[in-house]
């Protein structure tokens, strides 16, 4: 269970004023160890300890003041690490997530680093599969991550986005809609600002949604755009999500690619697959086209502890039919929330 914790500098200063503000502690630390063959066809396999193989690993404080009339100021901070040498996931202390904000009935309104609008409906689309991470792990193609290009070789579109401002709608018939904003703080002509945003409709077991991205100039690159459709149902006995996603640069070249997912709980235990296929065109001929499936199961020892072991698996061609690159992973870990 989450801890709700008041800040030591508060109960320092005791008193009515602050009696509504809390802080929260979370985190959640996923280990596993298994085989990963990623690259040129051939290369050799490697045995290795994986960190967020099922689910990120990380640790974050949140929390919140009640200033009245149904007003709140919040606050983020998120911070991914490497379960297996201990070692944060990047140079910024909170890489994840570090946001100021304010929250009422006009909706939530945050600034600072934080998740783009339109990774809300990415995450749409994968949201089912407990192995997504290394299967639907870019918009842009099949079974792409950092050092392994997905199909059409275009650079994902990121999921975080720094120096951002963010607006998310309250829910109208289960109508909400969300725009986020990366300041570039470049000077002209070089510019990387983020621009995305959201619409979606959540009732009863239906989650649907659409979301758009454009990233400014990516160096040498020209603009870059991303697109997506996802979906989700709750049938009861098993759940189901999917999605379309596609990425474009100004010079003809585009990716698009389609996955679908599904979990089964059985008891204690959670069955899941999940199927991606891609392909990459430049201008009307075909540059690349791939495909990944991934299957796991887990098995929930508690609400917060699981026991898991997956395989996902991926190839890309290149026009010629001929494979280009080639990705296999599997592993068995422990996943344990707090």
């Amino acid at each position: 269970m989450k801890k709700s914790l008041i800040a030591l500098a508060v109960l320092a200063t005791t008193g009515a004023a602050f009696a509504q503000s809390t802080v929260t502690l979370y985190g959640r630390i996923d280990t596993s160890i298994g085989s990963s063959t990623v690259g040129a066809p051939g290369v050799a396999s490697t045995t290795q300890m994986f960190s967020g193989n099922l689910a990120s690993t990380r640790w974050g404080l949140r929390g919140s003041e009640d200033l009245g009339g149904g007003l709140k100021a919040i606050f983020g901070l998120e911070q991914g690490f490497d379960s297996s040498v201990g070692t944060q996931a990047n140079l910024s202390a909170f890489d994840r997530q570090s946001i100021v904000g304010l929250s009422g009935g006009f909706g939530t309104v945050k600034f600072g680093r934080h998740d783009t609008s339109f990774d809300d409906i990415r995450d749409l689309s994968v949201s089912n599969n407990i192995f997504n991470a290394p299967v639907f792990a870019t918009t842009e193609g099949v079974a792409g991550t950092s050092g392994y290009a997905g199909v059409g070789q275009l650079a994902d579109y990121g999921d975080r986005a720094s120096n951002q401002i963010r607006y998310e709608s309250p829910s109208f018939g289960g109508f909400s809609a969300g725009v986020s904003y990366g300041l570039d703080e470049q000077a002209a002509p070089v510019k990387s600002d983020v621009t995305a945003f959201n619409l979606r409709y959540k009732a009863g077991n239906l989650d649907v949604g659409y979301g758009y991205q454009e990233n400014a100039n990516q160096a040498a690159v020209s603009n870059l755009e991303y697109n997506t459709l996802g979906a989700a149902y709750n049938f009861g006995s098993f759940r189901i999500s999917g999605g379309w996603n596609q990425a474009k640069n100004k010079t003809a070249r585009k990716s698009d690619a389609y996955s679908i997912g599904a979990i089964v709980p059985v008891g204690a235990f959670d069955f899941s697959l999940g199927y991606s296929t891609a392909k990459a065109k430049q201008g009307s001929a075909i540059f690349e086209k791939g495909d990944a499936f991934a299957a796991a199961v887990a098995y929930n020892l508690s609400k917060r502890t699981r026991l898991y072991g997956g395989l996902t698996t991926g190839d890309i061609e290149n026009a010629a039919g001929t494979k280009v690159r080639e990705r296999e992973i599997y592993s068995i870990g422990v996943d344990h929330a707090f």
